[in-house]
């Protein structure tokens, strides 16, 4: 079986996972403080580093497992740094189940994407320009 990557997939799960990884992190800042654009912009390039990896299965389920493993793993990995951060009073550490469901929802709808989009393409129903 051949790896094809779905572009569509990967720019949905993309713009999903940075979207929603983005929002996470404003919602679990304490306050406004100056380093704020630092950390949103981390946590969106993770989102979209996540999104589209899991997007590019082209597969909705295998997309939202993809999604949701990757971004259990990040979540452990910068746990210590994240918890530094909540001692600080910077920010609140967002529960694992949160940011699991973000990174499953951009997978599995960067899936769907691309399944929606190869179903257009073979059925002929793409809008022809002349």
């Amino acid at each position: 079986m051949a790896l094809r990557i779905s572009l569509v997939g990967v720019f949905t799960g993309a713009v999903l996972g940075g979207v929603g990884r983005a929002a996470v992190a404003v919602i679990h800042l304490s306050e406004p403080a100056q380093g704020i654009a630092a950390v949103v912009l981390s946590a969106a390039t993770v989102g979209i580093l996540i999104g589209a990896l899991a997007g590019a299965t082209g597969a909705p389920l295998l997309g939202a497992v993809v999604g949701a493993a990757l971004t259990a793993v990040v979540y452990l990995a910068s746990l210590p740094i994240v918890l530094f951060f909540h001692f600080l009073g910077t920010l609140t550490a967002p529960p694992l189940v949160e940011v699991i469901a973000v990174g499953a929802l951009a997978g599995g709808i960067g899936g769907a994407a691309d399944r929606m989009a190869a179903r257009r393409r073979s059925s002929g129903s793409g809008r022809d320009v002349t």
